[in-house]
């Protein structure tokens, strides 16, 4: 089972990229903000080729699939 929130992308913070034992990685951090009466922050991390995918920019609203 998935678990899905929605919201809007508040701050896009910067790509961070690394080497490992199993080679090179990378991976960009977005902050998304949720609806709703109690609106929540939440950080959201994507992957690798992930980013070029989906490229996120702030006040884009989407849905996140964990």
């Amino acid at each position: 089972m998935d678990l899905q929130i929605s919201g809007t992308v508040v701050e896009v913070l910067e790509e961070q990229s690394g080497e490992s034992k199993n080679g090179p990685w990378r991976k960009q951090d977005f902050i998304l903000e949720t609806g709703g009466q109690y609106p929540k922050k939440v950080c959201i991390t994507q992957w690798g080729d992930n980013i070029d995918q989906n490229s996120v920019s702030v006040h884009d609203t989407l849905n996140a699939y964990i």
